[in-house]
């Protein structure tokens, strides 16, 4: 059976969820909150918080800047993935606000979309593409 990490929106509590059938809801071991699988948006990470969200599952993380209009351009796109898709999370992490990060994996041009796969690269997309080019990424890196 398949589980999805999720981070609790209230309190930052990693939950290690098992595909739930219809109609039942996982709620934060912590604080008991709803939690669902993609809380609906991409989930925010910083140098702190980055290994813990990502170490488990498959994320998509988004290095971005809130200058870049290339990121602003694709920040819909990633939103409706975010919604649509129960098999991969969200993560953005700001690049000027989290530059441990970005400097271990050698950010150097943004948007980049980087693909985790149980804490593990599994590829990249540099630059705002379209949501069709980011599906096909989804299918070549996480099979």
């Amino acid at each position: 059976m398949d589980a999805t990490v999720i981070r609790c929106p209230s309190c930052g509590q990693a939950n290690r969820v098992p595909a739930l059938s219809s109609g039942k809801t996982a709620v934060c071991g912590k604080c008991k909150t709803p939690l669902t699988a993609t809380n609906g948006h991409p989930v925010d990470v910083d140098d702190s918080t980055f290994r813990s969200t990502i170490g488990s599952g498959r994320f998509i993380v988004d290095f971005w800047a809130p200058w870049c209009g290339p990121c602003r351009q694709i920040a819909p796109v990633l939103e409706e993935i975010a919604r649509e898709r129960h098999d991969v999370r969200v993560a953005k992490l700001n690049v000027d606000q989290n530059p441990r990060t970005s400097s271990e994996f050698g950010v150097q041009g943004i948007p980049l979309l980087v693909f985790f796969r149980d804490g593990r690269e599994a590829g990249r997309l540099t630059g705002a593409h379209p949501k069709s080019n980011i599906e096909a990424a989804i299918r070549q890196y996480f099979g």
